[in-house]
């Protein structure tokens, strides 16, 4: 077999030849893969929905068809008599520490909380990672200690709260404390924090279809 010449015009048609090799396999790749992609992160969403609208409760429900408005969207959970559980919502915040952030968070027909999962994020393993199970973590109670130690010590600090689970965005300040919500964000990850909650919030007035301050009024007016 003659070996091709060194020059320009081969390099390029071997190129040309490898580029097309590798086209082809990626979209071979692709087209095996899709498929089982697909069905991880449709089982993904099936069992966020119930997660964040039943919780440990084991009773008979049903899924609506999901509908998309403005970048989210909406799950109807209805029980088996068709009234409605909850409605699971999909928010996706662009500004969290490594990237976008996205959330599933369920609310009652009322617009209380009553579960939430991290579908997916870019953040620091260990920090801002912890969304996914910080903000349903009740607060430990503050130790009393003797009053000796006060004096040398100082007073311990409040427990603060970083549990979202039962709270409503139209009543409660859903912001990290140090902005004088009621959210302590998690620590070392304030930015994470605040995405978290921008995304709850987002939610909330998207599902709703009004602001905060129209809930406590009771303005209200349910997609």
């Amino acid at each position: 077999m003659k070996k091709l010449k060194s020059n320009i015009a081969n390099m390029a048609i071997v190129l040309t030849l490898i580029a097309v090799l590798a086209a082809g396999a990626l979209a071979w790749v692709n087209d095996e893969t899709s498929g089982p992609i697909e069905e991880i992160n449709n089982a993904a969403i099936e069992n966020g929905i119930k997660s964040v609208i039943l919780g440990d409760r084991d009773i008979e429900f049903t899924v609506e068809s999901p509908r998309e408005q403005d970048g989210f969207v909406f799950h109807n959970v209805n029980d088996r008599n068709g009234n409605l559980l909850g409605t699971a919502v999909e928010s996706t915040d662009k500004n969290g520490f490594g990237g976008a952030l996205k959330i599933m968070v369920g609310f009652d027909p009322d617009g209380v909380i009553l579960g939430y999962t991290v579908l997916e994020h870019s953040e620091t393993p260990g920090l801002g990672a912890q969304a996914d199970g910080w903000f349903r973590q009740k607060s430990a109670d503050v130790q009393e200690q003797p009053v000796a130690l006060d004096i040398l010590l100082g007073k311990p600090a409040a427990p603060g709260n970083h549990n979202i689970i039962g709270m409503n965005p139209g009543d409660d300040m859903m912001t990290v404390s140090k902005d004088g919500g009621d959210v302590d964000a998690i620590t070392a990850s304030t930015i994470t924090s605040k995405a978290f909650l921008r995304a709850v919030n987002a939610a909330y007035k998207a599902l709703f279809g009004y602001t905060a301050a129209d809930a406590v009024s009771g303005a209200s007016s349910q997609n």
